[in-house]
């Protein structure tokens, strides 16, 4: 099972999916990858985990990362 987290001002969203071949987990892939794909459009970095530790992430989304997080710009005064 992959997630992603989402950080916002009311704390954080988890989006999950499974990998298995029904179409309730496509379905679940679909939409994590759209998460990514306008947070990434919106100016968010996306960092995955890989062996335990999260690294920046440029690449497209890939169902069998365990976890993405996305992390959203900082805006300044």
């Amino acid at each position: 099972m992959g997630r992603i987290i989402v950080a916002n001002r009311r704390g954080h969203q988890v989006v999950e999916w499974t990998d298995t071949d029904t179409e309730e987990a496509r379905a679940q892939v679909a939409e994590a990858e759209r998460i990514l794909r306008e947070a990434r459009d919106n100016g968010c970095l996306i960092s995955k985990k890989v062996d335990g530790q999260h690294v920046m992430d440029v690449a497209p989304f890939d169902p069998k990362v365990e976890e993405y997080q996305i992390i959203a710009p900082i805006a300044g005064g």
